[in-house]
């Protein structure tokens, strides 16, 4: 099970206008002197008083239309939470609402509000803004017509529903950017959003490039490892070295952010999950812990998904370890805004840590023994960990649909249980050869759609679907009527769509269309998913293995253990910390449209 990464191999699959075949770039260096990743202290956070911390740094040229394959995320959804738009806790920072954004996550829950998701690297390292971007998600934007690989899942190396593993990892391992203009070598990663309206390149100038520094500790290359298949039975995708390391070696690091363990569970404010799913959201999986902390790690760096456990085996034994990063006399001197590693949060209480923002912490992965090109890097996940697993596997009971459930993109791209996925059913159809319980139609179709005209005795819409009209931002159920030839493309399909209303959809003004029935009609086949019912995911199920990363014996201070603090009286009981405010600056409660202007939000 790949639950925790470091980062590795760079690859560019860059795109060509005059080519059907993306060309490749191999993006690390054999030269130690020279580095093609790498973090470093941001300047640009610093000038646009955005954030804090470390930025992701290319040291090779990125060329426009080049798509970071090989810098994609994994995608960790987070559900039904009551509490991470009011309390705005440093995790929020972290996290995108999936609505507007990856739709595909949304429907998933029925509370689309609540929808979140965070993957490591650009999505929570890079700054972001809506001017002067140099990446955007490769689904949209400027280069139309993207693939939606970016959020399938993974179509090998799944477990089945009734492994132990199931629903224990997020499936999705494919969110990729692409160049949007040619990036130079030193140039800062910088992605669009709508949190903010800057423009780097006139707030930086002649520190627009940041070159990589071999000597200095705060300077991070990614270069030694690259993504892999695991060694480790069951364990999917594991972190290889792409170079040979020597024991004592920082192989990489990564920033971590703090959470309280209270917001990965049930909805946030202790209250359990609805009976059937699990009390625990997944991103637990993918955090550092102590088992006497309430003090969550969730490392953000790249690629932080990949780096797996050992299995207890000679074979597999650990050969890197969990080090804290060790802070320079420039980096504690560095103004505010650059600085990455808060040491002096090592004497504060875990309450005080979670609430704090603008202040973070730095883990080193380093090599306990000499480690070989192509030999994965593995790291010890714990007796607590352990043992939780071992547990877990002596009383797992498989599902009752174990034999025959499929996730929707396991289902729809497996030709055996799907002979012509370019073909989708009616309602007619499905009458007589139905879809798997677990799978619902989903159509496309926002609050203006072109409505042609409007049946007053049946309150009836009857829309155009219009596919000039992009980007279709908003996912509702919806039932096929019919199927019929597309006259403008041969071989084409077109449908008729009835359009449902859907519980929450008065909260996305995209979403919140008239009342009465909506027909559209010329819908294509790229309006139309397959997709799974809320709360059906193998991640929902209520025995599905949640524990966290232990860390190293002595890695956390007393200070952040329950056993090793005093007891306090209520008067005495930290509370939350106001320090690092002004360091917020996500949109919390407000919904985000690629439709309405940019600088207008």
């Amino acid at each position: 099970m790949a639950a925790f990464a470091a980062a590795h191999l760079l690859l560019l699959a860059a795109t060509s206008a005059s080519s059907t075949a993306a060309a490749a770039t191999t993006f690390f260096s054999s030269n130690n002197d020279d580095c093609e990743l790498y973090l470093a202290p941001s300047h640009l956070k610093d000038a646009a008083s955005h954030g804090f911390g470390l930025g992701i740094f290319t040291g090779k040229p990125i060329y426009r239309g080049e798509i970071l394959t090989d810098l994609r995320e994994v995608l960790i959804p987070l559900y039904d939470s009551s509490t991470l738009d009011d309390t705005h806790p440093p995790l929020r920072e972290y996290l995108w609402p999936s609505v507007g954004c990856v739709p595909e996550l949304a429907v998933h829950t029925n509370d689309r509000q609540k929808a979140f998701w965070f993957g490591g690297g650009i999505s929570s390292m890079a700054p972001c803004t809506s001017r002067g971007f140099n990446v955007e998600i490769s689904a949209g934007g400027n280069f139309a017509g993207a693939p939606r690989w970016n959020v399938l899942e993974d179509l090998e190396g799944v477990p089945s529903r009734g492994d132990p593993s199931a629903g224990s990892y997020s499936y999705r391992h494919g969110m990729t950017y692409i160049a949007v203009r040619d990036i130079a070598p030193g140039e800062e990663l910088v992605v669009d959003c709508s949190d903010d309206n800057f423009d780097h390149l006139s707030l930086l100038n002649e520190k627009r490039r940041n070159t990589y520094k071999p000597n200095d500790d705060s300077y991070m290359c990614l270069d030694n490892v690259r993504i892999g298949d695991s060694q480790i039975a069951n364990a999917g995708k594991g972190l290889i070295a792409a170079k040979s390391i020597s024991k004592d070696d920082v192989i990489m690091s990564s920033p971590v952010v703090p959470i309280h363990r209270r917001d990965l569970f049930g909805d946030g404010t202790g209250k359990t999950a609805a009976s059937g799913i699990n009390n625990y959201q997944l991103m637990l999986n993918y955090a550092l812990g102590h088992e006497d902390s309430d003090l969550l790690l969730l490392p953000y760096g790249p690629f932080v998904n990949y780096i797996n456990g050992s299995d207890g085996s000679a074979r597999q034994k650990a050969n890197a370890v969990l080090r804290w990063h060790k802070t320079g006399e420039k980096e504690m001197e560095a103004p505010r805004r650059l600085q990455f590693h808060h040491q002096e949060l090592f004497s504060e209480y875990a309450k005080t840590v979670t609430e704090t923002h603008g202040k973070g912490l730095v883990i080193d992965i380093v090599a306990l023994d000499k480690i070989g090109i192509g030999e994965e890097i593995i790291i010890d996940y714990g007796s607590s960990w352990t043992k939780a697993w071992d547990d877990h596997v002596k009383r797992w009971q498989a599902p009752s649909d174990a034999s025959t459930y499929h996730t929707a993109d396991q289902w729809y791209n497996n030709k055996s249980l799907n002979p012509n996925p370019e073909i989708l059913k009616t309602v007619q159809e499905l009458e007589i050869n139905p879809y798997p319980d677990n799978l619902q139609t989903i159509c496309y179709y926002d609050a203006d759609a072109r409505i042609e005209r409007v049946d007053e005795e049946t309150n009836t819409n009857f829309a155009l679907w219009d596919d000039d009209s992009l980007p279709h931002e908003c996912m509702r159920p919806c039932n096929i009527l019919e199927r019929y030839p597309d006259p403008e493309e041969e071989g084409g399909v077109l449908y008729t769509a009835e359009m449902m209303h859907f519980e929450g959809e008065e909260n996305f003004w995209f979403c919140n269309m008239k009342s009465g029935k909506h027909i559209a009609r010329f819908v294509n086949y790229d309006g139309i998913l397959i997709v799974d019912k809320p709360y059906s995911h193998d991640i929902f199920l209520d025995q599905a293995f949640r524990h966290e990363i232990g860390v190293p014996d002595d890695f956390y201070p007393r200070e952040w253990l329950r056993s090793k603090v005093r007891r306090r009286s209520e008067e005495e009981q930290p509370t939350r910390s106001s320090i690092g405010d002004e360091f917020r600056r996500k949109k919390t409660n407000v919904v985000i449209s690629r439709k309405a202007p940019k600088e207008e939000l």
